[in-house]
């Protein structure tokens, strides 16, 4: 059964800028805070991550890993999960050249295929600092980061 999908959220890892953090490592966060999969659903895509809140992950690499499917109702950001995606960056207010040219992408990609799409960031639904950049004005400069947003390319 599809769902209604109206908005894409962008959260960040607050994790050390620049520091390699895996899906696996945001899935045991996850399960440390009670989140859960429902069973009927986890069998479709990623069965092993077993608690992830987002439906995708942006690595240091620019590599976009995979979380929730988009068919199942996301947890990550309380009172919009039913009609959201949940897309987050490893890091917190930095991030590389290579996230922020995959996140440009994905967000072109997923508003063509959901028409309409509201992106925001998780600061504009809920009393958060994430994702650590003002994604209105991202999006307003065309998806190009202000320079203290930028991580130079971590080796």
């Amino acid at each position: 059964m599809e769902r209604t999908i109206n908005t894409l959220v962008i959260h960040c890892a607050a994790t050390p800028n620049g520091r390699w953090t895996t899906v696996e490592d945001i899935d045991g966060w996850h399960r440390d805070r009670g989140f859960r999969r429902l069973p009927t659903l986890i069998g479709f895509n990623q069965p092993r991550l077993r608690h992830i809140g987002y439906h995708f992950v942006v690595y240091i690499s620019g590599a976009v890993a995979t979380g929730r499917g988009l068919r199942e109702v996301g947890a990550h950001a309380r009172g919009h999960n039913e009609t959201s995606i949940g897309i987050c960056l490893v890091g917190t207010d930095r991030f590389t050249a290579a996230q922020w040219s995959a996140l440009r992408d994905f967000v072109t990609g997923i508003t063509i295929k959901y028409p309409g799409m509201k992106v925001m960031g998780h600061n504009e639904v809920s009393k958060k600092s994430c994702p650590g950049f003002d994604v209105q004005a991202w999006l307003v400069r065309g998806m190009k980061p202000e320079p203290e947003n930028i991580l130079e390319d971590v080796r």
